[in-house]
């Protein structure tokens, strides 16, 4: 037997400790002495000694710890363990979004900026108010229309604050969809000609900041959202206090993640919608369905699907990989799975519109993705039976022409949505997300194509001023630019946005290899 002497040289725990141990009941001595209170413990003391400092050691708490010694199991131990990784996981999670967000305040400062705002995710009180929506030259001229509505109404049901609801989900200056706004303290009249709601704040981003500075407060507002792990879910409210302090809240809803299905078990649910079947154009994106106006598109860069057809008995086309009644699905980069995309149609003032709920699974790497309203209008009732009627195809018949000054190896150099897009001091397009690594353009047409996934020399030929592909039945133009004393190739890319997308054509950018 030890004393506790003894015992705190053998583990190195302090002598003091030990006697806390022993008060809380994690390491009971073997023997007290009744006459002298001396501890004495075993040998077999020290097994429990080494377990406390290895699960101390591992971040286990002392009431954790508890729970560990009086395991009488391999299952209870094992169930303690996964608690504690379970809580690591998440307290890991936290802490990684804690340094991102510090390492983008951070880049913010090194990058010239000298305001911080303070940004806080919070779900705060509601605001009864009267309101107009409608489309105003500036935001000078909505703050005005909100306080006409304050001098209409009664002096004693107006409140302190007024908001504007700005609608927009890009940067503009004129012509604006706001919703000009007055707090008001019980209901409105009869007849004012204003609408009133009660606006509930749900989860929001907000910051306090004066108001010449909402400028700048929305971009740190942006940056900060990018940087979390939430998105933009709603219009933007700016309350206006009476001493000049702006607060800007912006509604915001944590990632998800894609919904997927198998592939068989998508062509099992097929269920048919009559209302679905036809073309479909796009006509807006916006984060949620209460920013969209027919006619007023919000959105200034309409990328891909441009254009939009469900196929008799949801048969696929392109990226998509099929439908079914409320779900438009889309291949994945898994070759068994496609992921959801939910729907819903209306028809609004004689237009027949989908709402189409779209994840953008590319846009991050930890699987969470972002996800927007695409608004299609039909365009056409056309029943279509496969995909090669939607195809759009070129004259591919050319007789082969030289061109000398074509011919050699180019190496990619960028990608582009038009050929203006281009500036050689920038890059538009990350290289590694690059599909085209290379061109070579050989004697008698040859033309040979690297990508990610291999060089083919099979499927395109070429002649002056074009590249032909047979495969895809496709005749894309390309030209040389001299820049800076450097040639440059810039070659059509007509992929599936072209041939089923609606006809949109980006560009690739070379340089001779």
């Amino acid at each position: 037997m030890y004393k506790i002497g003894e015992l705190s040289k053998l583990c190195s725990i302090p002598v003091k400790t030990l006697r806390f141990y022993d008060a809380e009941g994690l390491l009971v001595p073997d023997e007290i002495d009744k006459f002298t209170g001396y501890r004495y413990y075993s040998a077999a003391k020290l097994d429990e000694c080494y377990r406390i400092i290895a699960l101390k050691e591992l971040g286990f708490s002392l009431d954790e710890i508890r729970l560990q010694l009086a395991a009488e199991s391999n299952e209870m131990i094992a169930a303690c363990l996964h608690t504690k990784m379970t809580a690591l996981k998440e307290q890991m999670e936290r802490t990684q979004k804690q340094l991102e967000r510090i390492e983008a305040i951070h880049q913010y400062f090194t990058e010239g900026e000298q305001k911080m705002f303070h940004v806080i995710i919070r779900k705060t009180e509601n605001m009864h108010i009267a309101w107009i929506r409608q489309n105003f030259e500036n935001k000078t001229d909505a703050i005005r229309q909100a306080e006409k509505i304050a001098d209409a109404l009664p002096r004693t049901m107006v409140g302190k604050r007024r908001m504007l609801i700005n609608y927009e989900c890009e940067y503009k200056e004129h012509d604006l969809d706001i919703a000009a706004c007055v707090e008001i303290t019980e209901a409105l009249p009869a007849n004012t000609g204003f609408g009133e709601k009660t606006v509930t704040f749900g989860s929001t981003a907000s910051l306090i900041c004066k108001k010449e500075e909402l400028d700048d407060a929305y971009k740190a507002m942006i940056q900060y959202i990018d940087s979390s792990s939430y998105q933009i879910c709603g219009a933007s409210y700016e309350i206006y206090y009476d001493d000049g302090t702006t607060e800007l809240k912006v509604p915001v809803c944590e990632l998800e993640k894609a919904e997927y299905i198998t592939i068989d078990d998508m062509k099992k649910s097929f269920t048919d919608d009559p209302n679905v079947y036809g073309m479909w154009k796009v006509v807006d994106i916006v984060p949620a369905r209460e920013q969209f106006i027919y006619g007023k598109p919000k959105c200034s860069h309409l990328y891909e699907p441009h254009t939009l057809c469900f196929i008799d008995g949801g048969k696929p086309y392109w990226i998509i990989a099929g439908w079914s009644k409320g779900c438009l699905y889309m291949y994945d980069t898994k070759k068994d799975t496609v992921y959801k995309n939910h729907y819903t149609v209306e028809m609004i003032n004689g237009h027949m519109l989908l709402f189409l709920e779209m994840y953008d699974v590319g846009s991050r790497d930890d699987g969470f993705c972002t996800k927007e309203i695409w608004v299609y209008e039909k365009t056409e009732e056309k029943h279509y039976t496969s995909k090669e009627e939607l195809r759009k195809c070129d004259r591919i018949d050319y007789p082969f022409v030289d061109d000398a000054q074509i011919k050699g190896c180019w190496k990619v150099r960028d990608f582009v949505r038009c050929k203006e897009d281009f500036d050689t001091e920038k890059q538009n397009w990350k290289k590694e997300n690059l599909f085209v690594l290379a061109v070579e353009f050989r004697e008698d047409g040859v033309y040979e194509i690297t990508t990610k996934n291999g060089t083919n020399a099979v499927t395109s030929t070429w002649t002056k001023g074009l590249v032909l592909n047979k495969r895809e039945q496709t005749a894309s133009a390309y030209e040389i630019k001299v820049i800076d004393g450097k040639e440059y190739l810039f070659l059509e890319w007509k992929s599936g946005d072209y041939s089923f997308g609606g006809g949109r054509i980006n560009w690739y950018v070379f340089v001779r290899g």
